[in-house]
């Protein structure tokens, strides 16, 4: 049964409503935005005898103790630190409660929809059945239309609907309803290329000669890395260890890793590959030279840096979404990592929180995906490489580590969307799952396009502003070996604070150090009270690669990224070898022991000719805690139990 937006093929109604009982005083539960209203425009009624499934999803519990919780296995002074959960515990945890089911039930039975027609969800969050329009119309109090979008997509719903007043605190979203459901009567799209998640990197030509370590500020190779961060030669390899890594739209070249380990990393045998899980795709791009479709940069770039301080460790990418969503949707679809959590964690495909069930209409992708396109010199409708199953819900495991550098100003999505998504993030600390994320590269500043409406507010960047994350920012080398925030001309290591998430207590006292010694100023450009980031650093500039066949450099913090993931997946590999558990969410630990990490003091994230933050003594949004030293990383967390 697909679990996404997709209103079901138009049947003949054959259910009728049963004698309905009075109904209680009905509230408005949801009513559209002014700002959703002007990007619809309303058609027709819906034909009041189509059929249609219809969801309810249920409000769930215990959302309030999230963090509590995940502090449980998390912080150093707990103990039950690293006594992390079983899947199905968390599950049990946060379902909605027996009554929230009955009372919903009772309702659906009492207004005709008796026990026979509908049914839970195997999560548990949703109560599904089918009905007619006219039953919808009646069960709701509301009217559903034809919505077309700015590009001829047409989809059902309605501008409101109602439930009685003591469901309010049981019902948490009804669908379709506000958010629409797409209709197959959507017009062809043209092509062109989708606005991509920001991937936190650019790339620059390093040369094809091997540097040594006297030259690492122009070209950090892994011995350069090594050396800087202390880090061993791995010599353990646990089957149940391997990094991962999130790609959307990047593929990574195996002659281009095969360059790679031959010049920087010999130990690493030829042929070494990723073990490749696809998510609802139906077509891969490894080995292919056409940049287009394949954009290999981001991928090697995470493997290439990674590989050499984890190996003989194994790797996992997890590639993400088909060719319509990554290269041809005209509509954006900017979210970036719903699809990517609803394989990891089928309870999540249809989880209700705050507002928000399941994947969403405005940003997410949707499977099974039957969308055409159009293309210069191609006039008739084509299948760009649609994926044509269901939605891929609960089908990989985490792994321990995974390493994320693709990012979005947090401005970009809803509250509501991104503390659901935030909500998962700690689901996967409570399994003892470690999230890195980049920082972005854009300074205090939404996007590193220099124009005067980015000026106005300092943002976080999303998934990094989510407190349940370890957020990378970037230093640079100097030429006397000392590192500062990474920064040149048209891009800056991000960090400030969040306007949606308040600093959450592992930080607060980091926070008030740094504004009590270290106040800023400008308090009116971001939100002094909120999540600060990045947490730590790494090195974010000039770091070899080896793209489309060429030894290169990279810069950004998603070159940093995949370095922190990867001494923390070392960590977890020598943990693992004496009987301990992964250290999961790591924050805690991190800023529990601020004298592990080389204090960064010099340098700036200004861009654009706006001022950003400095690094100063202790955390600051420039530079976070600082850059780690493995041993002392390694020391901390072997002494927890």
């Amino acid at each position: 049964m697909a679990l996404r937006w997709g209103i079901l093929a138009v049947l003949t109604a054959t259910a009728a409503f049963a004698s309905p009982a009075p109904t209680p005083k009905a509230v408005v539960h949801e009513r559209r935005s002014a700002q959703h209203t002007t990007a619809l425009a309303k058609r027709d009624r819906v034909p009041r005898a189509d059929v249609f499934e219809m969801r309810i999803g249920l409000k769930q519990q215990n959302l309030d103790r999230g963090y509590e919780l995940l502090m449980d296995v998390s912080d150093p002074k707990s103990p039950n630190y690293g006594k992390h959960w079983q899947r199905e515990e968390i599950v049990q945890m946060f379902a909605p409660a027996e009554k929230t089911v009955e009372t919903v039930q009772n309702w659906l039975a009492s207004s005709g929809v008796d026990n026979g027609r509908h049914a839970l969800t195997a999560s548990g969050g949703w109560l599904v059945f089918n009905v007619t329009v006219e039953e919808a119309e009646k069960l709701l109090d509301t009217e559903y239309w034809l919505y077309e979008d700015e590009d001829g997509q047409i989809s059902a719903g309605c501008d409101e609907y109602h439930v009685p007043s003591q469901l309010s605190e049981h019902v948490d979203f009804v669908y379709p309803g506000v958010v629409t459901a797409d209709s197959k009567n959507s017009d062809s799209l043209k092509r062109r290329r989708s606005l991509k998640a920001t991937r936190d990197k650019s790339l620059r030509r390093g040369g094809n000669t091997k540097r040594q370590q006297s030259n690492c500020s122009d070209v950090a190779t892994p011995e350069c890395i090594a050396a800087l961060y202390s880090i061993p030669s791995a010599d353990k390899a646990h089957p149940n260890n391997s990094m991962g890594f999130f790609q959307k739209g990047s593929w990574y070249q195996e002659k281009d890793l095969d360059l790679f380990f031959e010049t920087y990393a010999p130990n690493i045998p030829q042929g070494t590959r990723p073990l490749n899980l696809s998510i609802n795709q139906a077509v891969w791009h490894y080995n292919e030279d056409d940049r287009y479709v394949s954009q290999p940069d981001e991928a090697d770039l995470d493997l290439d840096i990674a590989y050499p301080i984890i190996y003989p460790q194994t790797t996992t990418v997890y590639q993400v979404d088909d060719e319509y969503y990554n290269l041809y949707s005209s509509n954006g679809y900017f979210g970036i990592f719903n699809t990517f959590l609803d394989a990891i964690d089928g309870s999540y495909c249809n989880y209700s929180a705050y507002g928000e069930t399941g994947d969403n209409a405005q940003y997410d992708a949707s499977y099974p995906n039957n969308k055409t396109v159009i293309a210069p010199g191609r006039p008739e409708p084509f299948d760009p490489g649609t994926y044509k199953g269901e939605r891929m819900c609960g089908v990989y495991e985490p792994t321990n580590v995974i390493s994320m550098s693709y990012s979005r100003a947090e401005s970009t999505f809803s509250v509501n969307y991104q503390m659901r998504q935030c909500n998962e993030w700690m689901k996967l600390g409570l399994q003892g799952v470690t999230v890195v994320a980049s920082a972005g590269n854009s300074g205090p500043l939404a996007t590193r396009q220099c124009m005067a409406g980015n000026y106005g507010s300092f943002w976080a960047s999303h998934p990094g502003n989510c407190p349940f994350i370890t957020t990378v920012g970037a230093t640079m080398l100097q030429s006397n070996g000392s590192q500062t925030v990474a920064k040149i001309e048209g891009w800056a290591s991000s960090g400030g604070f969040s306007h949606y998430y308040p600093a959450p207590e592992y930080q607060k006292s980091a926070i008030s150090t740094y504004f009590e010694k270290h106040d800023p100023g400008r308090s009116s450009m971001y939100n002094s009270s909120g999540r600060g980031f990045p947490d730590i650093s790494a090195l974010g500039k000039n770091v070899a690669v080896a793209v489309l066949g060429e030894l290169d450099v990279a810069d950004g913090t998603s070159a940093a990224t995949p370095l922190i993931g990867g001494m923390f997946n070392r960590i977890n590999e020598e943990r693992l070898a004496v009987g301990k558990s992964t250290v999961g969410f790591v924050n805690p630990v991190l800023y529990a022991n601020p004298d592990i990490f080389n204090d960064i003091t010099t340098g700036d994230n200004s861009i654009c000719t706006i001022e950003g933050f400095y690094a100063v003594e202790g955390w600051d949004p420039a530079s976070g805690l600082g850059t780690p030293s493995y041993p002392s990383l390694l020391e901390t967390f072997m002494a927890l139990p």
